[in-house]
């Protein structure tokens, strides 16, 4: 009998996020699960916001006393859900009466839970049981179309191979786990002979904890290092990756960064990864992918001299932090319990489960 592949659930925390080209007129902070989005277009006031997700039905969108759960926001209300073209659209949306002027003061990372009041800077979000294939992001003007897109790169993709039973007497086998974290998305007109997306660099540390010691999400929102995959206490998995999605070919050598299967180790009971994305500084070709030096590949580059690491890498952009539980579903509010997926969980869900603290597990 060929092993069961699941989705596994997920908690995903994030300290900041990726701010968007400007050419797309916002800047963002936080994951689809809780964000805050900045109007800098400097001149283009807004009348609402729009989230599409492919690869998932609105059934996936967790309930709440009843109702689809969506962050209420302060201008536009909750997001009413609705399907289209195959598609999940989440939309925050009051018919044109109120608006996100744009944002005239410096702009700050805000961890992508500050903008509940602040004008020019809007926060949304929703809790997800299942991953989608796609998320876009669209501002809309006052009669409710989209006229702006806003970048955001999602969260991994995870999956869990549960072993076969082992025969009687003998110990069960370790789950496999297996984390795929996609590029950037292409625009949506590129340019003329353009045939690849922007590029970012991305570093990867991984660690695991056990079922006394596992994480929460408060603990993945806060900058804590005995509660996430921290680079000074635990191992770094990937240096350096070059994420450029190919336009012509989804199986481009870099569309994605996919760890494979990974058998957990012993007693882990969650294992837990760090992205941490930084600018690309280096140039592009006229088709827009990555150049670095003339020989070998960018990440070659930076392995070969420490010096390009300079060169090629620019500032933080971001990181996210995710853990993965091996052995069955985050607890939504005890009311309404929900089936096991991949779960997507922002801030303003915090609270309501408690776990103790805990120490990493030994590494081997």
């Amino acid at each position: 009998m060929k092993n069961k592949l699941k989705r596994v659930s997920q908690l995903l925390g994030v300290s900041a996020l990726l701010a968007s080209n400007s050419v797309l007129a916002s800047t963002t902070f936080g994951t689809l699960s809780n964000f805050d989005v900045f109007n800098d277009s400097t001149t283009d006031s807004y009348y609402g916001f729009e989230i599409e997700l492919e690869g998932i039905d609105s059934s996936s969108i967790a309930n709440y006393n009843g109702n689809f759960y969506t962050f209420q926001n302060w201008h536009y209300g909750s997001g009413q859900i609705s399907s289209a073209n195959g598609s999940t659209i989440v939309r925050y949306y009051d018919g044109g009466l109120h608006s996100t002027s744009p944002f005239t003061s410096p702009i700050a990372n805000t961890g992508g839970h500050s903008c509940i009041t602040i004008d020019g800077c809007e926060h949304f979000g929703l809790a997800l049981n299942g991953t989608p294939t796609t998320s876009r992001y669209f501002w809309l003007d006052q009669a409710g179309n989209r006229t702006t897109a806003v970048n955001l790169i999602g969260a991994p993709i995870i999956n869990v191979v549960q072993p076969v039973a082992p025969a009687p007497g003998l110990p069960a086998p370790a789950p496999q786990v297996q984390f795929v974290m996609e590029a950037p998305e292409a625009p949506e007109v590129p340019e003329a002979n353009q045939k690849f997306s922007d590029a970012v660099w991305v570093k990867v540390i991984k660690t695991e904890l056990d079922l006394e010691h596992m994480a929460n999400l408060n603990d993945l929102m806060a900058d804590n290092p005995d509660k996430i995959a921290d680079a000074e206490h635990d191992g770094v998995e990937v240096e350096w990756k070059l994420l450029q999605r190919r336009l012509d070919d989804p199986n481009g050598v870099n569309n994605k960064l996919d760890s494979g299967l990974q058998a957990a180790g012993a007693n882990a009971e969650q294992v837990l990864r760090t992205y941490q994305f930084f600018a690309f500084t280096g140039s592009y070709d006229p088709e827009h992918e990555a150049k670095c030096v003339e020989t070998g590949s960018c990440e070659d580059d930076l392995q070969t001299d420490p010096a390009n690491i300079e060169r090629y890498v620019g500032r933080l952009l971001g990181q996210q932090m995710v853990a993965a539980n091996l052995n069955g579903p985050i607890e939504f509010p005890a009311q309404v319990p929900l089936p096991g997926g991949a779960w997507l969980f922002g801030s303003v869900l915090a609270g309501f489960t408690a776990f103790s603290r805990h120490k990493p597990i030994t590494k081997k």
